[in-house]
């Protein structure tokens, strides 16, 4: 063959076309060439256009950046009427049995439950047996005694004192003499006037211990206002996406997190909003049509990772399909055959030969490739 049949033939085998494929790392260009059987190369391939065939996985995760924090916040109400004398600090872990607040001196305490109190519960609270003189042929028949209170919020307070210790076990959602003699063992152990009844304006139900987000009220406000506002007691991450953008973000899914203090951990996805709502506009040009995004709480794993920072950007790797264990080269390695399909240019000493290929995956730059004889530590030649 000619010296200028070899230099045509050589640039025709290594023209570029670059070409753009949308989804799990892309096609970021290959070669286009015919398919002749042999290419030589008068010294072998630039060893700096050569790479070797791998033997690895493949993944389309994603990374997308997410916020620490504590998730939405809550406001406590008081139902008391009196003056607010005693508020907590921020940040303070309010637990079951401890005061949320104190009105005119006396603690309004937190309750575990999914009920509210929304009725006085104790002695007194219903209409007591009715006192009934001896009989006689000419006494009509008094009325029968009334029966106890009984309810979901009778058993949120009876499962309260049960779990505090002041009643042994909860059995049934009705008011016993038991349940009323326990009231006032709590309402003596905790400074209050043992009076065997209990109410909204004493005790506040929430589903579990909260931490105290906000301070909305000062001493010496009146009681019947906005107190507190509360989250979670453990950080979350609360994650923005495109609503049309969801592939692998769903409840349950397990994700990695790479937390504002340095530390890797991992996390759960809790929870997915179903409002999308559209980000606010920041006044930047380039930000005009944003997309309705929704939210994904996700909870950590571990907490302990998050020790030292409450707040702060989240690096979050969301799980895509994966190959394991398949031989992969950069993108740049294709060859697009003018019949169609690929090929990669595999390096053999001198001379380099063309092997069809059959691609899979993208990820990364990188791409799955399968074809005959093909095997790891192999060199094919690349464009970068």
């Amino acid at each position: 063959m000619s010296s200028r049949r070899r230099v045509v033939l050589r640039r025709f085998l290594l023209a570029v076309v670059a070409l753009a494929v949308v989804g799990g790392g892309g096609l970021a260009g290959f070669r286009y060439v015919d398919r002749p059987e042999k290419a030589v190369a008068a010294n072998g391939p630039d060893p700096a256009q050569t790479v070797e065939i791998t033997r690895t996985d493949l993944s389309q995760a994603r990374e997308v950046t997410g916020q620490l924090g504590y998730g939405g916040s809550s406001t406590i109400k008081s139902h008391a009427t009196g003056t607010i004398t005693w508020l907590p600090k921020a940040n303070t872990v309010v637990d079951r049995g401890d005061a949320l607040f104190r009105v005119d001196n006396k603690p309004v305490t937190l309750f575990f439950g999914s009920t509210p109190l929304f009725r006085t519960i104790g002695t007194g609270a219903g209409s007591p047996p009715p006192t009934t003189p001896p009989t006689s042929p000419s006494t009509p028949p008094s009325a029968p005694p009334s029966e106890p209170l009984e309810g979901p919020d009778i058993r949120v307070v009876k499962e309260n004192l049960t779990a505090l210790g002041f009643l042994p076990t909860t059995t049934t959602d009705k008011l016993t003499p038991a349940t009323t003699k326990a009231i006032k063992k709590w309402q003596k152990a905790t400074d209050q006037e043992p009076t065997g009844v209990i109410d909204a304006t004493t005790v506040v139900v929430l589903p579990g211990a909260v931490r105290v987000d906000s301070i909305k009220a000062a001493l010496g406000d009146p009681a019947a206002t906005e107190l507190l506002g509360v989250t979670a007691t453990d950080k979350v991450v609360s994650l923005p996406f495109d609503a049309d953008a969801a592939d692998g973000i769903k409840a349950g899914v397990k994700v990695k997190l790479a937390l504002p203090n340095g530390k890797d951990t991992t996390g759960t996805i809790r929870s997915i909003s179903t409002d999308a709502t559209t980000p606010p506009d920041d006044g930047n040009p380039s930000d005009t049509g944003k997309k309705p995004q929704l939210i994904a709480t996700i909870a950590l794993d571990q907490q302990a990772a998050s020790k030292g920072v409450d707040t702060g950007p989240v690096q979050v790797t969301v799980p895509g399909p994966s190959r394991k264990g398949v031989l992969v080269v950069p993108v740049a390695a294709l060859l697009a055959l003018r019949e169609g399909g690929y090929a990669v240019q595999v390096v053999n000493g001198t001379t380099t030969s063309l092997v069809g290929v059959q691609t899979g995956m993208f990820a990364d730059g990188n791409v799955e490739i399968t074809g005959t004889g093909l095997q790891a530590g192999q060199k094919v030649v690349t464009t970068s």
